[in-house]
């Protein structure tokens, strides 16, 4: 439950998904106009592709989690990672 109400209070203290919601709802919708009955059908509407979107985030970032937890992989990301930072810190050397 513990965990839950976390995950619940992070979704909700979300900043992005409201800014995405009050810059792109008014592009598209007339809120002036907007009848009650539209209103609970934009809110059944965003409701699902809110929950949808964030549920596909937490899986990936499970599935994420698992692949980390070995050592082999971390090794690999590791190395990945380092010859990337090793190979822009050529890039900005060699750029004078």
């Amino acid at each position: 439950m513990r965990l839950f109400l976390g995950g619940i209070a992070l979704t909700l203290g979300n900043p992005k998904v409201m800014v995405f919601f009050l810059s792109i709802l008014p592009l598209v919708i007339d809120l002036n106009a907007m009848s009650t009955l539209a209103f609970v059908e934009v809110a059944a509407l965003i409701a699902p592709i809110i929950t949808g979107t964030l549920m596909a985030y937490a899986y990936a970032a499970d599935r994420a989690r698992r692949l980390v937890a070995s050592p082999r992989a971390m090794r690999w990301i590791n190395r990945t990672t380092g010859g990337v930072m090793a190979g822009a810190a050529a890039a900005i050397a060699t750029r004078s």
